[in-house]
């Protein structure tokens, strides 16, 4: 699958894709707040706590570099 940035995807599509295992995850909380956290596993526990509040949580691409393997992405939560 090719990432293009602004794609969304959930975590879950992430770690189903492999690139939690091939990539440096870079997760930002928002575009200002630039405190990366590769931390899948807590990203997944998140997304279901969220989803008990009728929240959704999605990861935009901010960027990424084949070459260095590193994936950036954005968080984006959503209420429904």
């Amino acid at each position: 699958m090719e990432i293009k940035e602004g794609e969304l995807l959930t975590i879950g599509e992430v770690i189903r894709l492999g690139l939690a295992n091939k990539c440096e995850i870079a997760i930002y909380g928002s575009e200002k707040e630039e405190t990366a956290s590769n931390d899948t596993e807590g990203e997944k526990s998140l997304e279901s706590i969220t989803s008990m509040n009728g929240g959704k949580v999605k990861y935009r691409v901010k960027s990424f570099d084949d070459a260095e393997k590193i994936l950036s992405v954005i968080r984006e939560v959503t209420w429904a």
